[in-house]
Order: structure tokens, then sequence, then C-alpha cells
């Protein structure tokens, strides 16, 4: 067994929300701290499903999922030989560590971020350098990550809008960043909540086609609502194209998540009335902050990341109160994803009773 992976430490899984609700004798757990979308999907998505013929079973699923890959190529406005369809952004991620680092490379990511990118570079026996983001406004360094790169740098991972962050980053600033790496790494743009961001042209996916080094993941899991699904894809050009798609397992998306995942890139219409609603509530939520002298980050997903103190007893007193918050990010910070309307204004008393105890 490899050395990194004797060191890993498995995910811990949150209690199901049943086991919860019994635990704590509750009748109503507001689930908050995985990003999911509390709306759900696009009615479609389980009408595409459920007309799937039972004689499918028996068979592969389409291994290059065309009827998805048609849809996002003409989304995204891209080409479809510059998409790869992984189990949620995730499988996309491992993909490109596994193709890209060797043992002793490093990639580069702002800290805080998401965890899964270090997680993969452990695997492949790379190293992770960690650059703090702005103290004070949560943006991205991008001077100290440019700073960092060294002959043995693969790749740099730059979540945008950030993850737990919520902070955004214009896409004119990541290219002038690009514009300024070696042609040897590779910069990922991890754009899974780029949906909930209020400005126009919030992507660099179109930037795609000029530089074989940019690369772009996208995820359905949050605004698209289908985590249960694990539909994810990335958009990227040769040489990587080629190795991606002959690295990744030939059948990785059933056909059912493919059919789901259609369905859903389909409803833009639907997909406009849920960030709608998770920006005016997001705004309620920044707004509750401020008031209340309760510091954050302006946030552009469908989270917010606020700093509470003892983040273990505030997550320990809301689970007992029937809301699941992210409290296992940083001793004082805490992350919580943006609920229905009636959740997030009794969460935002709640929230205020317990830190007026500490």
């Amino acid at each position: 067994m490899k050395a990194s992976i004797e060191q890993l430490e498995a995910y811990t899984a949150e209690l199901p929300a049943e086991a919860v609700k019994a635990k704590y004798g509750l009748t109503h757990l507001a689930r908050l701290s995985a990003n999911e979308s509390v709306f759900g999907p696009s009615p479609k998505v389980g009408a595409a499903i459920k007309a799937v013929a039972d004689d499918v079973l028996n068979y592969y699923p389409d291994g290059q999922a065309t009827l998805l890959r048609d849809a996002v190529a003409k989304l995204d406005q891209v080409a479809p030989d510059n998409l790869i369809f992984g189990a949620g952004a995730d499988e996309l991620i491992q993909l490109l560590t596994r193709t890209i680092l060797t043992p002793g490379s490093n990639i580069i990511v702002p800290k805080p971020t998401f965890g899964e990118y270090a997680l993969h570079a452990q695997i492949e026996e790379a190293d992770t350098k960690r650059v703090p983001v702005d103290e004070a406004t949560g943006h991205v360094d991008f001077a100290a990550l440019l700073a960092a790169v060294d002959d043995h740098t693969a790749m740099i991972i730059v979540a945008n809008p950030n993850n737990p962050t919520g902070v955004f980053e214009e896409p004119a600033t990541i290219i002038e960043f690009l514009q300024k790496l070696p042609q040897t790494v590779t910069l990922i743009v991890d754009e899974a909540y780029y949906d909930f961001v209020d400005q126009p042209g919030a992507s660099v996916a179109p930037y795609v086609a000029q530089y074989e080094n940019l690369v772009v993941l996208r995820t359905l899991s949050k605004a698209y609502g289908i985590a249960n699904l694990r539909v994810g894809y990335g958009i990227m050009q040769d040489p990587l194209y080629t190795a991606l798609q002959a690295v990744r397992l030939p059948y990785n998306l059933s056909t059912y998540q493919i059919a789901g995942g259609t369905a859903a890139i389909e409803d833009q219409a639907y997909l406009k009335t849920v960030t709608a609603q998770i920006k005016v509530e997001r705004a309620k939520w920044q707004a509750f902050l401020a008031a209340n002298d309760i510091r954050f980050y302006e946030s552009q997903a469908n989270f917010i990341w606020m700093r509470v103190g003892d983040t273990k007893k505030v997550g320990a007193e809301l689970l007992a109160q029937g809301f699941q918050v992210n409290d296992r990010l940083n001793p004082e910070w805490i992350r919580i994803a943006i609920g229905t309307p009636e959740d997030n204004a009794k969460l935002q008393v709640t929230l205020l009773a317990i830190l007026q105890t500490l």
C-alpha cells in the first residue's frame, strides 16, 4: 500500500436526517451543511428518469453521454469534444490529479478551500502548498499564488466562488493570473457555484479554447439540485481532453444520470427561478449578519462563511434545535448553506440567541 494512502483519514459522513431527528426528538431538520439545494431539481428531471425504459438495465449506458454532452455544449457554447463527464465534479478532480500529478510534484491552492483538492494530491504522492486568502476580504491572493510556483508545480486549483468562503473572483483577474503562469502549470477553475453569482459573464469557460492549460469544472449537484444523481463535467482542450478520456472509466454515467442531467440542463427557466430565490435569501442573510456585527465574507454562492467563535459548540447547539450546519472546517468560522425563507428566518433568531450566551 502507498504510504500516502496509509495516512489518509476516511471521510466521516453526517448522520442521516432521520437519525438526527430521532436523536434530538425533532419533527423538522434543516439540512444546511453540504450546500445542497433546498429547492430540489426541476420537475422535468424526475419525469425524464421515469421515462427511461426498463430494457436498458441489462446493457451498458452511452459511454459518451451524448444527449448530455450536446445539451451542455449548446448551453455553454463550447465544442462537444471539449467536455468530460463524471460522477460529480469530484470524479473530474480525481481524473485530473491522476493524469497530471507525479510523486514529488505539487499543487497550489488558496486557504481555506475545498479539501478534496489536497486529498487527491496526497493520493498521487504530490505536495499541497496552501496560500492564505486575504484575511480582511477573503479574496484569493493571486500574487502570493504566483510567488509559490516552483519547478515542481504542476497544478493550481481555484474554486470560484470559493468554498467555504463564498468569495467571487473576477474572470479578468483569473485570466491575467493564468497569463503569468508557465505553460507547464495547469490552472483548474472549479465553478461549482458560479450559477449563484450576481453578475453576468462570471465564468472563465469562454477562455478554454485559447489556453491549453486552463480547465473549468462544473457540477449539477448545487444550483440544479441533483446532488444524488452525481453529475459533473469538465471543460478542457487537448492534450488534456484526450488524456482524460483515456483515463476515465468508459461507462461512468448511467442512463438515468444522463437522462436526469440532460433534463436539468435544458430547464434553464427553473434554474433561474432557484438562483433568484437564493440571491434574495443571501441578501437577507448578509444584512442580518451586518446588523448584528457577526463577521462574514461577502458571498456569491449558496452558502455563507461566518465567524461565530466556538464553532463546535455553536454547531452542536444548532443541531439540537434542528439546524444541521458545517462546523468541521475551522475552529471559529462556520459555513451555513442558504435554506428556505422559513428556515433562514428561524435559524437567524436561533443563532443570535446562541451567540449571546457565549
